[in-house]
């Protein structure tokens, strides 16, 4: 594995975006065996049933695989963790999978890790009774098997090609699932126990500290402390940055200034996506027509490059190159103002006086919710409602606190939204945000398909790519896919997004960064390698 050294000036590092020259490194921690950093993420809720580590980014937790890294051009590889090998198919449908298990690991607490702990942990995350929040992510899977001293066997609801790319979720023992009831109230959430290389020392709304294991199973972590404190506040964290801390992750906009006196800036390639929800509900956002205009009418490479500062890229479908022949290019949508125009006209929206388009005695208004203290929401939201001006939608921007944003409100009024949360199959990047399943009230979590889209069209080819064994015939499906949707968009997606993280030129040897999903905490970018930094 390639390892690189922050506060070296090495112009062919290809994840180390230096937008400063070398510097002597400035203060450093106490502790040089310590790493301080701040999070935007709330601190706490460790458990797997809630997302905790979903994708083998847990330093508490490991998962059957983790997300290859240095690999940001096409879907990374599956690495084993606790798992020995690739899965295997079980017979010749792929609604069977079968996983080796690795020997001689133990929890935190001294317990033997076994394949009786991942079929606790997946089934419990698919039982009702633990109330699992991700569970809709997990539709597929009917249950898990122990068949053997070290090996589980996963049967599907169906065929499923992809299935190798869905084992990243946590893994927690089985005694912790010995007594149902809801995962956000369970023990193991706050005294979490993993069979990873750290373990969690403290625990305060407002700072976390994991202490590296000494008796972990693999080799033994160099970072001895990892210090995670919170702020949801981008200008905050910048400000705050220097105040004892070694690093964080903040807005392309915000990164260069806070980049200097013995820091850095890494760019990590994310699928992470934003787009702004167009409900059914909302008798103007959800219509057909103003739907798709709205598509022609914004400028994503203006957004790119003068939001984004060039760290991102346009999309418009949920499909990006990542996906290879999976993905179109043609069908995405392009900026075309006059196209949006005659798809309002054609619509019967007409200008009125004031140059905001009308239909029967409505004017084409509607309100953006977006959180305040994300700087890219805010100035992504900003830019929609001066593009569709221009094409005579008026759209008001509305600051929204966390808390507001209720099944109900969502259904009403559209919202910037963030997305991409497991990117690393197609079906989990479309699916819950699609299917009309997900439209029906209490199915799956609030976020997914927001917009309550039903297109039964896109709905046959979802199911029918999610059991195609073959590989080119799956990939034909999603490229019809992508120009249904074409022809009937569900929201207004944006943009990707990467993921910039400032941290101090303290000597560490950081490890590259892999594909990033929606999660854009510390557990990513170049701290997702952290068990394995050297000096």
């Amino acid at each position: 594995m390639a390892l690189f050294r922050i506060g070296m000036c090495a112009a062919a590092t290809a994840f180390v975006v230096g937008l400063t020259a070398c510097s002597a490194p400035g203060e450093t921690s106490s502790d040089p065996d310590q790493f301080v950093v701040i999070d935007t993420e709330e601190l706490g809720d460790f458990s797997p049933l809630l997302g905790a580590g979903k994708n083998g980014e847990s330093k508490i937790f490991e998962s059957l695989y983790r997300i290859e890294e240095g690999v940001t051009d096409r879907i990374p590889a599956a690495v084993p963790v606790l798992a020995v090998g690739a899965p295997e198919p079980v017979g010749g449908d792929l609604s069977r999978w079968r996983v080796h298990t690795r020997t001689g690991v133990r929890f935190s607490d001294g317990t033997t890790f076994g394949p009786e702990d991942v079929v606790a942990t997946y089934n419990s995350l698919i039982d009702p009774a633990f109330a699992a929040p991700i569970a809709a992510d997990y539709d597929f899977l009917k249950r898990a098997v122990q068949t053997g001293p070290d090996t589980v066997e996963f049967e599907l609801s169906g065929a499923y090609a992809d299935f190798d790319h869905r084992l990243f979720l946590a893994i927690a023992p089985a005694e912790a699932f010995a007594v149902p009831g809801p995962a956000d109230q369970a023990e193991l959430n706050r005294h979490p126990i993993g069979t990873g290389p750290y373990v969690l020392t403290e625990s305060r709304p407002d700072q976390i500290i994991l202490t590296a294991r000494d008796d972990y199973w693999g080799e033994r972590a160099q970072v001895r402390k990892f210090v995670v404190r919170r702020s949801d506040d981008d200008n905050a964290r910048a400000s705050q940055l220097r105040d004892g801390a070694d690093g964080t992750v903040l807005p392309p906009e915000l990164a260069p200034a806070a980049a200097k006196d013995g820091y850095r800036v890494v760019s990590a390639v994310a699928d992470d996506w934003r787009a702004i929800t167009l409900p059914t509900g909302n008798p103007v956002a959800g219509d057909p027509a103003v739907r798709k205009a709205l598509n022609f009418a914004v400028d994503r490479k203006a957004m790119v490059e003068h939001i984004l500062g060039g760290h991102g890229a346009p999309m418009s479908t949920l499909m990006s190159p990542v996906y290879g022949e999976n993905y179109d290019p043609a069908q995405d949508f392009g900026f075309d103002r006059d196209e949006a125009a005659r798809l309002l006209d054609a619509g019967g929206w007409r200008l009125g006086a004031d140059g905001i388009r009308e239909r029967d005695g409505r004017r084409a208004s509607f309100e953006i919710a977006y959180y305040p203290t994300e700087v890219l929401r805010r100035d992504l939201t900003m830019a929609v409602v001066s593009d569709a001006k221009k094409v005579g939608i008026e759209i008001t921007p509305v600051a929204v606190d966390k808390k507001k944003m209720t099944p109900e409100y969502l259904a009403q009024t559209p919202f910037m939204l963030g997305g991409g949360g497991q990117p690393y199959t197609v079906d989990s990047q479309l699916y819950t945000k699609l299917h009309s399943r997900y439209a029906a009230p209490g199915v799956g979590s609030k976020w997914d398909n927001a917009s309550d889209y039903v297109n039964p069209k896109i709905d046959e080819l979802l199911d029918a790519a999610r059991r195609e064994t073959n590989a080119q015939r799956r990939a034909e499906l999603y490229r019809q896919l992508q120009a249904e949707y074409h022809n009937a968009p569900a929201i207004l997606a944006l943009v990707t997004t990467n993921h910039v993280y400032v941290l101090r030129d303290n000597g560490w040897r950081v490890t590259p960064t892999a594909l990033e999903p929606h999660s854009h905490g510390v557990a990513w970018g170049p701290w997702y390698g952290l068990a394995r930094w050297t000096r």
